[in-house]
């Protein structure tokens, strides 16, 4: 139950997105979860969040990469939070590229399997994009 260990959770969730290892990143959030995505007016579950992201499939996307950074951890017993900046990048098909500049804040729970997110929000931010590509 350490910051090192909390991160080395949150880095293979990311590392699983970037590489489209959808298993490993589900594998990360419990069914429970509350997730609150900057571009869905309302709260959703691990279920919900699966059907929101696999909009961004090859059907409707090019590709998609999700790129944190400034991520600041902390650890309370069980409990471990993450903040952070992050980037959706994005080619959908049929329109041009998308950038989306948003802020990040994730509960995660320690728990006999590991670390497993609780809850994650992310919220746009308005003209704060200080580097195009981060990361």
């Amino acid at each position: 139950m350490t910051v090192a260990q909390l991160q080395g959770a949150f880095q293979a969730m990311v590392d699983a997105l970037a590489k489209g290892d959808l298993d490993g990143f589900y594998g990360a959030i419990l069914s429970d979860a509350m997730i609150m995505d900057e571009d869905l007016p309302f709260r959703v579950n691990k279920e919900g969040f699966q059907a929101h992201i696999a909009f961004h499939g090859p059907d409707n996307w090019e590709g998609f990469a999700w790129k944190p950074s400034d991520t600041r951890f902390a650890v309370a017993g069980n409990t471990g939070v993450i903040t952070g900046f992050a980037m959706f990048r994005g080619k959908p098909r049929d329109a041009g590229f998308r950038l989306r500049p948003m802020l990040f804040s994730q509960g995660w729970s320690q728990t006999a399997a590991g670390w497993k997110l609780v809850s994650w929000q992310q919220s746009p931010v308005i003209g704060h994009v200080t580097t195009q590509s981060p990361g």
